[in-house]
């Protein structure tokens, strides 16, 4: 499976949850930084998107996350 990858001074992992029902895998992932005051903030995001296997889900939940840092998701931001 796809490790955590630093972005623009974000961590994003990857969190796959497997579908059980459908055998399919769904894209999940968490977004940590910390502040200018030490605080360690952790943001979990997920969609309704499904994938064949859980390196799928885990590479694209990481694309996402890159999307989301950069302000490319409504309704989704960090920071």
């Amino acid at each position: 499976m796809t490790k955590s990858v630093i972005y623009k001074g974000f961590t994003i992992q990857p969190a796959p949850r497997h579908l059980t029902e459908t055998g399919l895998w769904g894209l999940n992932l968490r977004i940590s930084w910390t502040t200018k005051h030490n605080e360690q903030i952790v943001c979990p995001f997920f969609t309704a998107d499904v994938y064949a296997t859980e390196d799928e889900a885990a590479t694209l939940s990481i694309a996402y996350g890159k999307l989301i840092i950069d302000g490319k998701i409504p309704g989704s931001s960090v920071g």
